[in-house]
Order: structure tokens, then C-alpha cells, then sequence
């Protein structure tokens, strides 16, 4: 549904008009020509510049009922001004006269050193159609920083952001909307119900074409075009479209607001992936700014320490008054430069003060360096827009850069690679677990989340790979996300965001849409539905974190609303990446019977699976006390069953053809089973016998362990061997309800 030639030539001489004239907003009639251009209906109306034009002959082209309107670039909601009315097509000189009284009072709202400009006038048909929820649509879009446009689906007329912002926020789309694309979101939108109840659900169809039509002049409008157009929409309301008694879907309002193309210095920056890779997998690594002084901190000896630990032969170590360094049994002579080091040096960390890094980067010039974490901060005197554009001139061509003010890199060693860690704590104060099986990337803005995710996550052990990249100068999120899914033995990657650079969010999105790997993002920032409404625009009902949830709900991103849920779904999504869910119907085995209780009422979109009988027959055989409700699928075995039984009820719901995934609730304190340190590891444990299970299934398992740390051990059994285990049974369903939902969903 690509605008036309004659479509874009048509828009393009309105606003040639309104630009000559010094306006960068469009007169409502012109929003009419351009939105009736690509083919939606818009009622029939005159524009009149004097009281005068109102002619006879003008006035026999309408009914017996007209709507005049005041037209003010200088003037958005007119209605409430007294500048809108509706009124009897009677003789000219009444409309004449009611236009004059018109004009009169919108002015007097105004100090008389203030009156706005009133360029005319418009006559428009008065339509017809009822003042009920559903039947007035706001359609609107604004040019976001970060995405670019930004579609607004919502209630509309007069009580638009009111609505927006205490009953249903408003639905937010980012533009491009197929047609298909457009009838398969019409379509989940609430009053879907009320259309079809009163027998018009063909009124879906119409929305959807709506969506689609505006969606393509936003896009085109928009710095993300693909060809770079004249100027730029910043913001377009529709405010509203109605469905008309006899079923037509018509514009009734517009406003619009536009920039020159060049006075816009948003861009879509382009992914880039070049020398990324020497950021995992130097050959070389340099570490600038190590004391030798042990008596005092030294981040940089830090560092080199963490390096030095991973065994590696290929670290140097940099400080230009010269000197040398013990770690461990080595003795390290520093190099007073990069420059004479004599063997090839592909990452440089950099943990020097920040006054010293541009000329650090002029030394660069003539070296192999392909890729620099800058540990340090910005320098003290400057802003960090300034310290950027400083960088810019002393940078390398090609090197890449991490930070500055950022943690860097942890690379967890492997049969293929050497392993890299720069995070600057040491192991015995942060201690990163990983094993064969750590399948996890966490990308975060924020080094202080990735020490709290890497202790609060150290059992699990899944993560491969951690990068702390600060202040984005030069490798952005997206140059990650895109380098990770590419590497082989990452199954996930997680995301910590606190902003987006102009343009970096629609990379992030158009990206984030064709990746396969799970995408898990927490965002901080976030704001209330309509908290950031502009008071003259509806199409600015949102505020930036509502854009961002848009943007993962339509590319496929699993967003965690709390940091307690990115937690909770990387242990899953990590855990049970090769166990993709063909439904959610669920089965539990709990041994306490409120667990089973608390289990349902956790549940989203997860379903209880209902068992078959084959599966009853097992269960029965199973229950040798006689206590088991089988006439449910989450079985309640009592704690009177050992470990064997629980094992067996687990294995029987599993091998249930009507069973998807399911979730194992303990509370371990019973005496009948080996959940203590002394027992825990037995063959024959409980923990050991779901392990086993969780290797024979393809079907998602989690587990719940409702204690305190005595029981710590029996955890780590069943998280190291590859199954996500919760504390409380609600943390448990609640992910896997997300993890299912996403494969389910992606088909």
C-alpha cells in the first residue's frame, strides 16, 4: 500500500504552500487533500478566506445542517474556543453573521497583545453518526526521537487523552502496518466485541484499512524512509474518524505539524558488526593504566589480574612512567606505550584517567589495535555530547569502541576461545558461575545491573557473555544484537536499556523483528499512559517507555515490566532453550496442596492440560496411599510421597500426550525425601531423578522450592544440570506462562 508518485507529488505542493507561507503546521482542509489523497474518506468542505466568500451558491452544495470551523495555524483545539459550530444552512447572511460572532469570541479568549491569527474560515458537511463509544476512532502519529513514527490507536473525540489516560491507554503501532499486518491488530482491539455484537464487524476491516493507509504516509514522512522525502510529518492527529449511520468511515478532524527534512538531525544509523568480534576473540590484549604500587587500588591491576587468571599468554600490561608487575607466578615488565608492544594487539582496555584518552587514541594511528573497552568515565570539564565529538577526531578509523563509562566485557572461556573478563571485582566478591551449558548474552547499559544479575543469577550459571557498554560512543546495542546472533553457542540474549540515541530504537526494532533467538529486555524509565500527554496534541498521549513496550510486543521481544521478571525469564529462556513448547497446556506436581491452588491462579495464558486416561491408569498405579486427586492435572501427591513417587507422577504427566510443559512445586522439608546436604546427591534423590527425567523429555520442565538456604545444594543440583528452579511458585509459572506464550506465539 506504497504511496504513489501522484500521491506524493499532491502532499508535497501542500505543504510546498504552507512552508512558503512560513507555517509548519497544515490548515485542518489541507489535512483533507492529503489524507483523501490516499484514499480516505473525508467529508465535503470550502475554504473561505473572508466572511464575504460565504455565497449562496456556495452554501446550495451542502445540507440543511453545516459545520463551521475558524482556521488558525496559531490554534489547535478550536472547539473549545467556541470556534467550531454547527448551525442551520439558512441564507448566507445568517451564516455570515454567525461566522462574525464566531470570530469574536475565539478572540476574546486572548489579551488583545495576544490575539492568534485567524486565517478563514471552513464550511464543512454536517455528518451524521452516534455519539457512543467505538464510533469515533482517534488515529494519530508523531515522529519519536528513537523509532521514528509512532501510530496511535484510541477512543476519540473531545475526551480523547482523558480516556487515553485513566480508563484504556492508547494503542500504540510502529509504522510500517501491512493491510494484513493492520486487519490482525484492528482485530484484537476491545471494541471488536461492541462491532460485532450490533452486527457491522465489517467496521474491523475498515479500522484496518485506515491503519494501513496512515501507517504508509507515516513512514514515508519520516526519517526512516527509504528515500529521503522533502520534509518530515512531526506529528499528523485524525482526531476523529467516525463510522457514519449510513457505514461509511470518514475523517472528520486533522491537524498536522511538519519539518524541512534538513532541519531534522534524526538518521538511522546502519548495524555494524566490523572488528566486534575482536572484542570476544583477540589475539592480544593490552590493559593501559596498571600501578605496580600494590599499596594503592589500581582498577587497571585489577583488571589485568581477572585476565591473568583466565590463563592467558597473550596479555600486556601499560603504564608510561614504566616498571613491572607481579601476578600470581608471573612478573610482567610494563610497556611505557601501545606502540612498543611488538606483537599483534587486538583489544585495548583502557582504565587510565579520562583525561588522558584522546591523546591514548592519537597513539592508536599506527598500531593493529582493532577494538578499545574504555573503562573511564568522561572527563570532569566537559559534557559528554562534547567529549563525543572530540572522540570523532582522535579515534582510529575502524577501531571499535565500548563505553566510555562502562564495565566492558566477561567472555566465559571454552575449547575454541581463551575467555576474556574485565568487569574489575574480583572472583571471591563476584563470582560469574558458568559451565558448558551457559547459553546467555546479557547486553546492559548499566555495569551495576550486571553485578546484581551475575550474583543473583551465580547458581544458574547461564551466562556465556556480559557486555556493559555506558554511554554507546560507538558500538550500540543493536552492532551487539546482531554479532550474538550470529555466534552458535549463544541461545539468548538479554538486554538492560535505559535510552536510545535518535534513531537507534527503529534499529533496534527492524533488527529485533528478524533475529530467532529469544530477545528478553528490561527497560528503566517508565512512565504512566499518558503522563507525558503534550496538552495540544492527542498524537502525543504516550510516553517513551509505552513506545518501547510497543516496539517488543510487535518485532517479538519478551519485556519484563520488573527487574524481578528479567531475573525470573532468563532463568527459563536460558534453561530450556532447546525445548520449544508445542502449546500451553500444563500439568504440576506439588507435594503441598496450596501450591497447586496458588500455581492456577498464577497462570495467563497457560491452560490446564486434562489428562488422559492412560495417564490416570499410570497415576493410579503410582499411588500406593491412595491420596491423589487424579481427576485434576496439577497433582497434589502430599508429603507423604518420597522421592521415587514424586519422580514417577512427574514422568507420567510428562509422557501425557496432551501435556505441553509443566512445573514441579517441592516444599523439600519432608522427611520422606533427600533434599538435605547429606542426601541431596544420591542417585536416587529427588533432585538427581528429575535431572534425569528433564534429559529424556523434549518438554519444558521448572521447578519451584519453596525454602531457605539449607536447601541450596539441592537446588544447585537441578540448576547446574540444566532445569530453572524458583523460590516461590508463582515466579515459576509466571515464567514459564512467558516462555510458552513466545514459542506458541512465534508459530
Amino acid at each position: 500500500m506504497a504511496l504513489s508518485k501522484e500521491n506524493i507529488a499532491e502532499i508535497d505542493s501542500i505543504m510546498d504552500r504552507a512552508y512558503s507561507e512560513n507555517r509548519n503546521t497544515l490548515y485542518e482542509f489541507e489535512v483533507y487533500e492529503i489524507l483523501n489523497s490516499i484514499g480516505l474518506e473525508v467529508p465535503k468542505f470550502s475554504y473561505v478566506r473572508s466572511i464575504g466568500e460565504v455565497t449562496e451558491e456556495l452554501l446550495s452544495e451542502y445540507g440543511n445542517e453545516i459545520i463551521i470551523k475558524i482556521v488558525s495555524s496559531e490554534i489547535s483545539h478550536k472547539q473549545k474556543l467556541g470556534g467550531v459550530k454547527k448551525v442551520a444552512n439558512n441564507d448566507p447572511l445568517f451564516i455570515q453573521f454567525v461566522l462574525s460572532r464566531m470570530q469574536e469570541e475565539v478572540l476574546s479568549h486572548f489579551p488583545e497583545n495576544e490575539k492568534p491569527k485567524l486565517d478563514g474560515f471552513l464550511i464543512v458537511e454536517c455528518i451524521q453518526f452516534r455519539e457512543a463509544l467505538g464510533y469515533e476512532v482517534l488515529f494519530g502519529f508523531k515522529e519519536d526521537t528513537g523509532f521514528g513514527p509512532v501510530l496511535t490507536v484510541t477512543k476519540g473525540g473531545d475526551d480523547a487523552e482523558f480516556f487515553a489516560k485513566y480508563y484504556d491507554p492508547a494503542n500504540l503501532l510502529i509504522p510500517p502496518i501491512s493491510l494484513e499486518m493492520g486487519t490482525k491488530l484492528a482485530n484484537q482491539l476491545k471494541i471488536r466485541h461492541k462491532f460485532k455484537q450490533v452486527g457491522h464487524p465489517e467496521y474491523m476491516d475498515m479500522m484496518a484499512e485506515a491503519i494501513a493507509k496512515v501507517s504508509e504516509l507515516a513512514t514515508h514522512y519520516s526519517f526512516i524512509a527509504k528515500e529521503k522525502p522533502s520534509y518530515l510529518f512531526t506529528s499528523m492527529d485524525i482526531n476523529p474518524m467516525v463510522f457514519t449511520k449510513d457505514h461509511r468511515f470518514l475523517v472528520l478532524d486533522g491537524f498536522a505539524e511538519f519539518i524541512k527534512t534538513e532541519d531534522s538531525t534524526n538518521q538511522l544509523p546502519d548495524v555494524n558488526t566490523k572488528n566486534i568480534d575482536a572484542f570476544f576473540n583477540p589475539k592480544g590484549i593490552a590493559v593501559i593504566g596498571v600501578s605496580g604500587d600494590t599499596s594503592k587500588y589500581s582498577l587497571g591491576r585489577d583488571v589485568a589480574q581477572l585476565l591473568h587468571d583466565l590463563d592467558r599468554d597473550d596479555l600486556y600490561l601499560v603504564n608510561n612512567k614504566g616498571g613491572n608487575l607481579t601476578l600470581g607466578d608471573k612478573n610482567y615488565t610494563f610497556y611505557e606505550s601501545v606502540q612498543d608492544i611488538k606483537e599483534n594487539v587486538d583489544l585495548v582496555v583502557y582504565t587510565a584517567p579520562a583525561k588522558f584518552t584522546l591523546s591514548f587514541f592519537d597513539e592508536l594511528k599506527s598500531t593493529s589495535v582493532k577494538s578499545v573497552i574504555l573503562i573511564s568515565g568522561i572527563p570532569a570539564e566537559i559534557k559528554y555530547t562534547e567529549f563525543a565529538q572530540q572522540l570523532d577526531k582522535h579515534v582510529p578509523e575502524g577501531v571499535r569502541v565500548i563505553g566510555p563509562n562502562c564495565m566492558g566485557v566477561f567472555y566465559a572461556p571454552g575449547e575454541d576461545h581463551l575467555g576474556l573478563n574485565t568487569l574489575f571485582i574480583e572472583q571471591k566478591r563476584l563470582e560469574i558461575g558458568y559451565n558448558q551449558l551457559s547459553n546467555t548474552v546479557l547486553l546492559t547499559q548499566s555495569g551495576a545491573l550486571a553485578v546484581t544479575e551475575i550474583d543473583k543469577l551465580k547458581y544458574a550459571k547461564i551466562f556465556k557473555s556480559i557486555v556493559s557498554f555506558g554511554n554507546k560512543y560507538d558500538v550500540k546495542i543493536s552492532d551487539l544484537m546482531a554479532y550474538f546472533n550470529e555466534v552458535p553457542h549463544v541461545d539468548v540474549i538479554s538486554l538492560y536499556i535505559e535510552g536510545f540515541d535518535p534513531g537507534e530504537g527503529r534499529q533496534f526494532f527492524q533488527l529485533a523483528g528478524k533475529i530467532n533467538k529469544p530477545i528478553i529486555a528490561y527497560k528503566s524509565g517508565r512512565t504512566e499512559a499518558g503522563a507525558k500527554a503534550a496538552a495540544s496534541h492527542t498524537a502525543s498521549m504516550t510516553g517513551d517507555y509505552e513506545v518501547f513496550k510497543a516496539a517488543c510486543q510487535q518485532s517479538g521481544v519478551i519485556l519484563a515490566e520488573d527487574i524481578e521478571d528479567h531475573y525470573d525469564y532468563l532463568k527459563v529462556f536460558s534453561k530450556m532453550a532447546k525445548k520449544k513448547p508445542k502449546g500451553l497446556r500444563v500439568a504440576g506436581v506439588v507435594n503441598a496442596g496450596f501450591e497447586a491452588t496458588v500455581g492456577a491462579d498464577a497462570m495467563n495464558n497457560l491452560k490446564q492440560a486434562v489428562l488422559s486416561e492412560s495417564t490416570i491408569g499410570k497415576i493410579k498405579e503410582i499411588d500406593k496411599y491412595g491420596l491423589v486427586d487424579f481427576h485434576t492435572s496439577f497433582l497434589d501427591i502430599t508429603p507423604m510421597a518420597d522421592d521415587r513417587m514424586y519422580a514417577g507422577f512427574t514422568e507420567a504427566v510428562l509422557e501425557d500426550e496432551n501435556v505441553d510443559c509443566v512445573f514441579v512445586a517441592i516444599v523439600p522439608h519432608t522427611v520422606t525425601l533427600k533434599t538435605i546436604p547429606e542426601t541431596c546427591h544420591d542417585l536416587d534423590s529427588l533432585a538427581n531423578l528429575l535431572v534425569e527425567l528433564n534429559k529424556k523429555s523434549d518438554k519444558p520442565i521448572v521447578v519451584s522450592v519453596n525454602a531457605g538456604r539449607y536447601y541450596q545444594e539441592f537446588m544447585t543440583i537441578l540448576e547446574e544440570n540444566g532445569i530453572p528452579v524458583y523460590s516461590d511458585i508463582r515466579q515459576a509459572i509466571k515464567s514459564l506462562d512467558a516462555f510458552a506464550t513466545h514459542y506458541v506465539n512465534k508459530g
